[in-house]
């Protein structure tokens, strides 16, 4: 994806971001009054070098719609681009900041939360998608990990796509 050092778009300042993207407002449809039917209020945030885009329609505010968008491209871009990491179970260590969200109770609005997934989906590639070593390598328990992989679709989907891929069988929900 990267050369290393290089920063993942996921992670980057929204400035630095944005210089990344192309920025589209248009017209939004559907219910929300003359407002929401005569302004440029939805947007659209495409990430050139990739081609994943994010659109938000939800608010009559532009503003509101382009933090929504970037919030949702980061996540796109974060189920989306792998890093290679070899793996050592004896001397691989998940980033200090996972010591401040225990269990991975964390919201999708965190800043941090990108990274998490990127983070997780990195370690469960490096093992093969097998959800007890990776969580093992994280410093989770492998219900912990189970929890934060179902509680967001996208990336429960995404997990069982590549375990697919693998044609290994999907993981469920107890």
């Amino acid at each position: 994806m990267n050369a290393p050092g290089d920063v993942p778009p996921y992670d980057l300042p929204e400035d630095r971001l944005l210089k990344q993207c192309r920025f589209e407002a248009f017209v939004g449809a559907g219910p929300g009054g003359q407002k929401r039917n005569r302004t440029y209020a939805a947007v659209r945030i495409t990430h050139l070098r990739t081609g994943i885009s994010a659109v938000a329609t939800d608010s009559r505010s532009q503003r509101e719609n382009r933090i929504h968008a970037i919030r949702e491209l980061r996540h796109k871009l974060a189920l989306e681009l792998r890093r290679d990491i070899v793996i050592d179970p004896l001397t691989y260590r998940p980033p200090a900041w996972f010591a401040d969200y225990p269990k991975l109770h964390m919201s999708p609005k965190n800043p941090l939360y990108p990274a998490t997934i990127a983070t997780a989906l990195d370690v469960l590639k490096a093992t093969h998608w097998q959800v007890p070593a990776a969580a093992s390598l994280l410093g989770l328990t492998t219900s912990a990990l189970m929890r934060f992989l179902r509680d967001d679709g996208h990336l429960w989907a995404t997990v069982n796509r590549h375990r697919a891929e693998l044609s290994m069988p999907p993981l469920t929900a107890r």
